[in-house]
C-alpha cells in the first residue's frame, strides 16, 4: 500500500503531465495550426448564399421584347430548422394546403439542409403577406425573389421560345462544370434550351453570418459579396407581327409554317400548332398536368416544324424534274400524255385529275401538278439519280437551325431500300411514288423551306438561323455570328430557270394549283402538295418564294389532314406574304436584310 505522501506525489505528477499535454495541445491549436482552424472557424460561422442572375431578354428584329423577366416570389425554408419543428410545419401546411408529412418528405430531397430549399415558386400575394407578418415566429421559413419569364408581346410560341424549369438530376450530372444546384431554373425546350448557357448569366454570392445551429443571423456585405451578372440578350431575325399572324392563322389547325429571309437565312416566323402554355413548367408541374399533355392525341408537345416529318407530296416534284434535266433524261419540251392514270406491273397509278391533263411539257406539268407526267418522268430515273439530287437539296440531313432536337427525315436511297426490303428486294417501281413525293420519303418543314430557298436563289443559301445579333452586358457591346453562304454543286442555272418558271406558273397562270397565294403587286412563285396519309385525310402543303426576280422570302406551310394544298395551305401562305410586303412598305428595317 502506497503512503499518503507518495500517493500525493503521483497525483501531482499526473496533474502536471495532463497540464503539460493540454498546454502542448493549446500551443499546437493556437500557434502551429492557428491559420488552419481560423479558416474552419470562419466557415462554421458563415454561409455563402448564391445570387441568381437575371435571365437574358429575347427581342424581335426591331427590338420589340418577346421574352423578358418579371419578379416572382419563392417560398423557401432552411430544412434543418423546419423539418423537426412542429409549429413551423403546421404553419407551412396551412399555407400550402398540404399535410406536415408531405412537406417533410419534400424537405428530405434537399441536398444541403443548411441552405434555402425552394418549396413553392411564384407564390400568390396572400401567402407573401402571411410570410411577412409571421417572419419572426417561424425560424427557417422565408421567401426569396427570382425571375420568371413573361411574354409582353403576347407571343408565347412555346415550340419556338421553349420554356424554363427546374434542372433535373441527369442535367446536373451532364453540366457538372457549371455552378449549378438542385432547384436552379434552366432552359428545357426550344430557344431557351439551345442558348441556355448564354441566357443564364453568371451566378453571384453573398456571405451571411450564422449561429451555432446554422441559422442566419445577419448579412455580411462588402468585399465578401459578388454581384450576379445577367445573361446575354438576343435579338432574333423574327418579326413579331408576322409571328402573331402565323399563330392566329393556325389557331384551330394542326401543323404550322416557317418563313425565312432568302438573303441571309434568318427565320422571320416559325409556328407549330397545337401548342401549350410554357408558364406551367416554371412552377411545380403536377403529374396529372404532365400526363394530360403527354397523352393528348393532338401531341401539343411536338414541334411539327423541326421534330416531325411527313411525306411532302407534290411539293417535291421539282427534285424529279432536277434529276431528269441534269441527267439529260428530259428537257423542258419533253411531252407526256396524261389520261388520268398509268399502268406499272399489275397496278394503276392515278392522277389527282381523274379526267387527265392531256399532253403536257415539264413546265406545264409543274403548273397543274400532273401526277402521270411525273410517274413517266420518274420511270426514266434510277433511285441513285433521284436520291443524289434530293440530297443536294438538303433532304435526309438536318438544316442546323439553332433549335434542339431537329429531325433529319428519311431519304430512301439505295442503302435505305436495301435495308428495308433486302438486297435488290425492290424495283424501280419505287420511283413512281418517290417522283411525286410519296413512299418512304419523309421531310420536315424546315428542310422544305431550305429546299425552296435553294431554288429561289439558284443554288445559293445561308444556314437557317434565329439569332440576328447578341448583346453582352459585361462588355456592353453587340456581336453577330458569322454565317458563310453555301452553294449547291451539280445543278445548273438552266435547270433552276426551268423549275422556277414552273413555280411561277403555279401561282400566276390560269389553271395553276397555287393561285390562292397570288398577290396583285408582288410576283409570287410556289408549289402545292397534297400528301397521302394512311392515318386520315391528306396533309396540305405549300412552298413558295417572292418576289420572283429578286427573292426576299421563302415560306413553307403544312396543315395536317388539311386536304388539298392549293385550297388549304395556299391561302395561308398568301396572307403571310401579304403581311410581309405590307410591313416592308412601312418599315425599311424589315425591307433590308440584316447582314449575317
Amino acid at each position: 500500500m502506497l503512503s499518503p505522501d507518495r500517493t500525493t506525489r503521483i497525483i501531482q505528477l499526473i496533474i502536471t503531465g495532463a497540464f503539460i499535454a493540454l498546454a502542448g495541445q493549446l500551443f499546437n491549436l493556437q500557434i502551429l495550426q492557428r491559420e488552419k482552424y481560423a479558416v474552419q472557424s470562419e466557415k462554421n460561422r458563415s454561409r455563402r448564399l448564391r445570387l441568381e442572375p437575371p435571365r437574358g431578354i429575347i427581342y424581335d428584329r426591331s427590338g420589340t421584347p418577346l421574352v423578358e423577366n418579371r419578379p416572382s416570389y419563392v417560398l423557401s425554408v432552411i430544412p434543418i430548422e423546419v423539418r423537426n419543428n412542429d409549429k413551423s410545419l403546421a404553419f407551412l401546411a396551412g399555407l400550402m394546403q398540404e399535410t406536415p408529412d408531405e412537406i417533410k418528405r419534400r424537405l428530405a430531397r434537399a441536398d444541403n439542409p443548411f441552405l434555402p430549399f425552394k418549396l413553392r415558386r411564384d407564390i400568390d400575394y396572400g401567402i407573401l403577406v402571411q410570410l411577412e407578418e409571421h417572419k419572426l415566429e417561424y425560424p427557417g421559413v422565408t421567401y426569396e425573389i427570382e425571375s420568371r419569364r413573361t411574354y409582353p408581346a403576347g407571343l408565347k410560341s412555346p415550340h419556338l421560345f421553349g420554356y424554363i424549369g427546374e434542372i433535373s438530376k441527369s442535367e446536373l450530372q451532364r453540366r457538372q462544370e457549371e455552378d449549378m444546384l438542385p432547384g436552379d431554373l434552366v432552359g428545357k425546350k426550344g430557344f431557351e434550351a439551345y442558348y441556355d448557357r448564354e441566357l443564364r448569366g453568371q451566378v453571384g454570392y453573398k456571405v451571411v453570418i450564422v449561429d451555432a445551429v446554422g441559422r442566419m443571423a445577419s448579412d455580411q456585405t462588402g468585399s465578401s459579396e459578388q454581384a450576379a451578372k445577367r445573361g446575354r440578350d438576343f435579338y432574333l431575325a423574327l418579326d413579331a407581327n408576322l409571328q402573331a399572324l402565323a399563330d392566329s392563322l393556325f389557331a384551330d389547325k394542326r401543323g404550322g409554317l416557317v418563313m425565312v429571309d432568302t438573303r441571309d437565312g434568318g427565320v422571320l416566323a416559325l409556328c407549330s400548332k397545337p401548342d401549350f402554355d410554357p408558364e406551367i413548367f416554371t412552377g411545380t408541374l403536377t403529374n396529372e398536368e404532365w400526363q394530360r399533355l403527354v397523352n393528348d392525341p393532338a401531341k401539343p408537345l411536338y414541334d411539327r416544324m423541326i421534330q416531325s416529318s411527313y411525306p411532302p407530296g407534290s411539293t417535291l416534284k421539282m427534285v424529279a424534274a432536277t434529276a431528269a434535266l441534269e441527267e439529260r433524261k428530259a428537257n423542258q419540251e419533253t411531252y407526256f400524255s396524261c389520261g388520268g392514270g398509268v399502268s406499272f406491273g399489275d397496278r394503276v397509278f392515278s392522277c389527282w385529275n381523274k379526267g387527265g391533263h392531256g399532253s403536257l411539257n415539264l413546265i406545264d406539268a409543274l403548273k397543274v401538278s400532273c401526277n402521270v407526267y411525273f410517274y413517266r418522268l420518274s420511270m426514266r430515273l434510277t433511285v441513285d439519280e433521284w436520291a443524289l439530287y434530293a440530297s443536294r437539296y438538303g433532304l435526309g440531313k438536318r438544316t442546323g437551325i439553332d433549335l434542339p432536337a431537329e429531325e433529319k427525315g428519311t431519304l430512301p436511297d439505295r442503302a435505305y431500300l436495301d435495308r428495308a426490303f433486302g438486297k435488290n428486294g425492290w424495283t424501280n417501281g419505287m420511283m413512281l411514288n418517290l417522283g411525286i413525293g410519296q413512299g418512304d420519303l419523309l421531310v420536315t418543314p424546315v428542310q422544305m423551306v431550305q429546299y425552296t430557298t435553294i431554288i429561289a436563289n439558284k443554288g445559293r443559301y445561308y444556314p437557317l438561323h434565329l439569332v440576328h445579333k447578341i448583346y453582352d452586358p459585361r462588355t456592353q457591346s453587340f456581336f453577330r455570328q458569322k454565317l458563310a453562304q453555301r452553294t449547291v454543286e451539280g445543278i445548273s442555272d438552266a435547270t433552276y430557270d426551268i423549275i422556277r418558271e414552273g413555280m411561277y406558273r403555279v401561282v400566276n397562270s390560269p389553271g395553276g394549283t397555287g393561285h390562292n397565294s397570288y398577290l396583285d403587286d408582288v410576283v409570287v412563285a410556289g408549289k402545292t402538295g397534297t400528301a397521302q396519309n394512311p392515318h386520315g385525310e391528306p396533309h396540305a402543303w405549300y412552298v413558295g418564294f417572292a418576289p420572283f426576280d429578286h427573292p426576299e422570302v421563302a415560306i413553307c406551310v403544312l396543315v395536317e389532314n388539311g386536304g388539298g394544298g392549293g385550297a388549304t395551305s395556299g391561302p395561308i401562305a398568301g396572307r403571310l406574304l401579304r403581311r410581309y410586303f405590307d410591313l416592308q412598305k412601312k418599315s425599311p428595317a424589315l425591307a433590308a436584310a440584316p447582314k449575317p
